[in-house]
């Protein structure tokens, strides 16, 4: 947590002092710096999934994992990071089902493997059609695999006991 906590510092009006923190990636368009995605991992971070993603409306990467969080990842996720390619939240103890909305999003990366997921995955996977790289391993997770899904390896599916598919 020494890390998170020397790279923050709110004593200064300098623009775009937020680019400066620990994984913080920013660009800059039309002289303003818009934070494009937020690496926040293995920094002992915990407690729910962060509120207020909502306002980081150009953040493309989501890098959450090897933290503490836990409870549920919000079933309103795509409205909290709207253009997100890729979201890494695995080795956490997030819980509950795997939001539908996420089917919905234009992800090429989504790694959730390692946590206490449960229920199905959804349907709507089918519809990630970018998706190059999953990794749903080691939850709580049963039913069928959507149909899409099956061109990733086994591995990505073990430690499932009730998820069952091709």
């Amino acid at each position: 947590m020494a890390i998170l906590k020397s790279s923050c510092n709110f004593d200064t009006t300098t623009d775009g002092f937020v680019c400066r923190f620990t994984g913080v990636e920013c660009w800059n368009f039309d002289d303003e710096n818009k934070v494009s995605a937020l690496r926040l991992s293995s920094l002992g971070l915990e407690g729910q999934f962060p509120r207020g993603l909502e306002y980081c409306t150009s953040l493309d990467v989501l890098d959450l994992s090897n933290n503490n969080f836990s409870g549920p990842i919000p079933s309103n996720i795509t409205r909290q990071v709207t253009y997100l390619t890729s979201l890494d939240l695995s080795y956490n103890s997030f819980s509950g089902e795997i939001p539908v909305g996420i089917g919905n999003m234009a992800l090429y990366a989504l790694y959730i493997q390692h946590n206490q997921l449960s229920g199905q995955i959804p349907r709507e996977f089918d519809g990630l059609l970018r998706l190059t790289s999953l990794n749903v391993a080691d939850n709580r997770l049963s039913g069928l695999i959507p149909l899409f899904l099956s061109k990733f390896p086994a591995s990505n599916f073990a430690g499932n006991k009730g998820l069952c598919g091709p």
